[in-house]
């Protein structure tokens, strides 16, 4: 399975490190001009800068400055800096320093001050992992309890201020662990997300159907490769416009699911649309190759033909035995004249031929799953052919074989192979005969040059098939013979098709038939 690659992940998380580590900047410049207005401002009475003015007036002055230049310089730093924890770390302690001198100007927690150390805590607990981030908690307690002995020594304070300094110590912990594990969590479903979204992108690029989404404005917010090939156009956002004009008939009639189009490249398209629940109304727009549809409408009637055949030969088979056996018995009568004689042959003749059609149809209707194994196709034709010549009952035969290079592998049932081989042959014999006089084939194979494709080619010297009469040749019942079940080609391509190998035919260099197993290998 094709690796993700995390790196698009990491680079989203930077950027949302870096936009967080900016905002905190700006909140850490807010609150300083904050301190600064409520320790200017003769009319509040607050605590502010009361017990050493000095202290609070030096270090809110330096804070703003700091944060200030750190404020612009973020705008032209990379977001690798700014996502770096060892940026945030430093920020952190250096606002836990500003604001403990803050608290000690101010008369310690009683100021209320220390409360803003939870939003800075937070912050750590967001942009910090592991360790570091829990010991940061851990300064900002040991320096708040330090200030308040500092201050209980000076008189400034009480012993209730070490309670309210344990409690805000509490709390300082609770809030980091808190926004840790919710940044991990968070972290987590990103990346189950991006993973989900890299896999239906998988999907939706594998998929044989075109697939493209038009926001209101008719320009593609996303097309897959399938409709990329299907549509072939200039550009990511030149649709055609026959397609443009098939989307806006739906839009005015939303019941017309599909319609057949021509993009101008000489495929013809199934279009269905599909309004996506979203803010933005943008349109699904579906792509199918008509004759792809077309195959598939094909293969289902067939499959549906097939059962009904098999249903229906069953319950004629019992009737034609007993009628074939009456016209044995009646053609054995001694006062049988010459011509009810030579009916009772037909009748027989063409019972036959019947049974035939009816055992061909139930052997496809009862056909067994393929069971592809490794084969050496030159071992395994050299033994086919001895067997298929002792088996063989007509004229003497002759065979050509022609493979190269020797030793290529097949993945294939033997089975299924040596029906299809002996039905192609037996059918080319027949025809080469039927022009020349001779039953000759010529059997070519291997590995075709340059490539991993292995194939099988049956080559006769008869006439070949007329181009009108091409398209039928694979269709069950279809045949040129008045002796023909029209059943023979049918299976072999059925067959060839369950063990992911395809039978096609083309006119050959000799004037008559060639057919082409082409093996699909790993």
């Amino acid at each position: 399975m094709k690796q993700f690659d995390q790196s698009f992940l990491e680079e989203q998380q930077k950027a949302q490190r870096a936009t967080i580590f900016r905002v905190y900047n700006y909140y850490r410049v807010l609150i300083a001009f904050l301190f600064l207005f409520l320790f200017l401002d003769p009319n509040l009475n607050t605590f502010v800068g009361q017990v050493n003015p000095e202290l609070f007036r030096g270090t809110i002055l330096t804070y703003i400055v700091i944060n200030s230049i750190i404020g612009v310089a973020t705008l032209f730093l990379s977001v690798n800096f700014l996502a770096r924890p060892v940026t945030a770390i430093i920020a952190v302690v250096g606002d836990i320093i500003a604001l403990t001198f803050l608290m000690t100007a101010s008369g310690g927690v009683s100021s209320g001050l220390g409360n803003f150390l939870f939003f800075t805590l937070a912050f750590a607990g967001g942009m910090i992992h592991g360790r570091v981030s829990t010991v940061l908690p851990a300064i900002a307690f040991i320096l708040t309890i330090y200030n308040e002995f500092y201050l209980f020594f000076l008189g400034e304070n009480n012993t209730q201020a070490f309670f309210q300094a344990g409690l805000l110590g509490i709390v300082y912990f609770v809030t980091n662990i808190l926004f840790q594990t919710l940044s991990r969590q968070l972290r987590s479903r990103q990346s189950e997300v991006f993973t989900l979204e890299q896999i239906n992108n998988l999907i939706i690029e594998g998929m044989p159907t075109g697939v493209v989404v038009l926001n209101n404005d008719r320009e593609p917010r996303f097309m897959n490769q399938a409709a990329e090939r299907y549509l072939a156009p200039q550009n990511r956002v030149d649709m055609p416009e026959v397609l443009l004009d098939s989307v806006d008939t739906w839009k005015k009639d939303p019941l017309s699911r599909s319609v057949t189009i021509n993009p101008g490249n000489g495929v013809e398209l199934v279009a269905s649309f599909s309004e996506l629940n979203t803010p933005v109304a943008e349109t699904l727009v579906f792509l199918e190759d008509s004759t792809e549809v077309q195959r598939q409408a094909q293969q289902l009637k067939l499959a549906s033909l097939g059962r009904l055949s098999a249903s229906i030969a069953h319950e004629i088979r019992n009737p034609l035995g007993a009628i074939s056996h009456a016209a044995q018995l009646l053609g054995e009568s001694e006062n049988l004249d010459k011509a009810d004689a030579r009916l009772c042959e037909i009748i027989q003749n063409h019972s036959v031929r019947m049974n035939d059609v009816i055992e061909n149809v139930l052997q496809l209707s009862r056909r067994r799953a393929a069971e592809p194994r490794d084969i050496v196709l030159d071992e395994w034709l050299r033994d086919f052919l001895v067997d298929f010549e002792t088996g063989y009952q007509g004229a003497p035969i002759q065979i050509d074989t022609q493979l190269s290079p020797n030793g290529v592998e097949i993945k294939v049932d033997p089975l299924h192979l040596s029906q299809v081989m002996a039905n192609l042959c037996q059918n080319g014999l027949r025809y080469s005969k039927k022009k020349t006089g001779e039953a000759k084939l010529t059997i070519r194979g291997g590995r075709e040059r340059g490539t991993n494709t292995r194939h099988l080619e049956i080559i006769d010297y008869g006439d070949g098939v007329s181009e009108e009469l091409e398209a039928n040749l694979f269709e069950p019942f279809y045949t040129t013979e008045t002796k023909g079940t029209g059943l023979g080609l049918y299976i072999s391509k059925e067959l060839c098709a369950s063990n992911d190998a395809n039978l096609s035919y083309s006119r050959a260099e000799t004037g008559g038939s060639s057919f082409k197993i082409t093996f699909v290998q790993d």
